[in-house]
């Protein structure tokens, strides 16, 4: 799935985009047909022809494929993109332990804009920010190895002519900088307080809500709060005293559960197994 990301404002939106790529992600086959449209139209109120247009568009970027009977499957492209999302369910980063070396990644002059905004696009995804003229930088306490992460940012969209290394010594001035200046982490952490307090209310009001209302409630707060996981920079405590990420992943395992018991209950009624 693309995500478009303002990082720390990123506001997740039940587009007829984003449901559709969503919903073929709620079941493992990862597919949908074109009898199930009255159904979501129903649930988000939105018009069986933009779906179908949207659906159109879809394939048209190479994110979907469809067989010609009205079945829709992701692509592998898509998928590529849905397990980067779906990696809050893993852990991936050293909270505790950083030896305080640094990813950094070199992009090359003279590439035109939308080819440097991809590039910058997929290097927030990955917790990057700008450390010094054409340099982006990263703690270096992700668990993949930086020729992992290189192949990821690639297979994402990260430009041609960019190079990955690690950086084993910073003078200590610049690595002040970089920790304390380059990600706001107490507006990051008092926004997951919130989003966590609003997914907690939020389970204990399902139950005695109408089910309609229940899909829709479901698919704009979980899907926001997976892709703030998603693309949360994955910084350790000496840069991020306060592990909300956690308390943030702890609450969203248990509404990820109920909302999409919720769905495939309702899918159920249309043929479509988990």
């Amino acid at each position: 799935m693309i995500v478009k990301i303002i990082m720390y404002q990123y506001t997740y939106e039940p587009t007829p985009k984003n449901v559709l790529l969503d919903l073929m992600g709620v079941n493992r086959r990862h597919e949908l047909s074109t009898s199930q449209l009255g159904f979501i139209s129903d649930a988000f109120d939105i018009s069986t022809n933009n779906l179908r247009v949207t659906l159109n568009r879809l394939v048209g970027s190479d994110l979907i494929t469809h067989d010609g009977r009205g079945m829709y499957r992701l692509t592998e492209k898509a998928l590529a993109k849905r397990a980067f999302i779906d990696r809050w369910q893993q852990n991936t980063f050293h909270y505790e332990s950083w030896d305080h070396s640094w990813i950094t990644c070199h992009l090359p002059k003279g590439v035109s804009r939308t080819t440097r905004k991809k590039s910058l696009m997929v290097l927030e995804w990955y917790g990057f920010a700008a450390g010094l003229d054409q340099l982006w930088v990263r703690p270096n306490n992700l668990k993949l190895a930086h020729s992992e992460i290189t192949v990821e940012l690639e297979t994402l969209g990260l430009e041609e002519g960019a190079y990955c290394f690690v950086l084993q010594e910073v003078p200590d001035l610049l690595a002040s900088h970089w920790a304390h200046q380059l990600w706001d982490v107490e507006k990051l952490d008092s926004e997951y307080e919130a989003l966590v307090q609003t997914l907690e209310d939020s389970l204990k009001a399902l139950s005695g809500k109408p089910v309609c209302a229940t899909l829709y409630e479901t698919c704009r707060l979980g899907g926001e709060a997976i892709h703030r996981l998603a693309v949360d920079p994955l910084l350790p405590r000496n840069i991020r005293p306060q592990n909300r990420y956690q308390q943030l992943r702890n609450i969203v395992h248990k509404y990820d559960r109920a909302g999409r018991k919720i769905w495939l209950d309702q899918l159920k009624t249309l043929g479509v197994d988990e």
